[in-house]
């Protein structure tokens, strides 16, 4: 696959995951106020940065990097904490843990070989 494609193919693949978990969390009767609070601010924060690294990369901006830098190191630092704490919890079922860990292996694939070719 094109190097030119790393940044773009990771800020899709976020966006169309973070906008899943939104769906998600929205829908689920059984989070509190405050869980769901906390849970939508985090998901909001990824489609933001997604947000500001399209737009900085489109403007040619020397932001880009920073914001792009940013939105991988929360993509690497969230799910190395949220994988790690799904797959040691053993109120999940298996099936579960096996969505959420191609999830996190694809999301942090995904963030690395975009912060390798930032500037392809």
């Amino acid at each position: 696959m094109s190097a030119r494609l790393a940044v773009p193919v990771f800020l899709l693949w976020t966006l169309v995951v973070r906008v899943g978990r939104i769906r998600n969390i929205v829908a689920d009767d059984d989070l509190s106020a405050s869980a769901k609070g906390w849970r939508l601010g985090l998901s909001i924060l990824f489609v933001v940065l997604v947000i500001a690294v399209f737009a900085a990369r489109r403007a040619r901006s020397g932001r880009a990097t920073a914001l792009l830098g940013a939105l991988v190191a929360l993509t690497v630092g969230w799910w190395t904490f949220q994988g790690l704490d799904i797959l040691l919890d053993p109120d999940h079922d298996i099936g579960f843990k096996i969505v959420h860990t191609i999830l996190m292996i694809v999301s942090i694939g995904l963030a690395m070989w975009a912060w390798a070719r930032r500037d392809g």
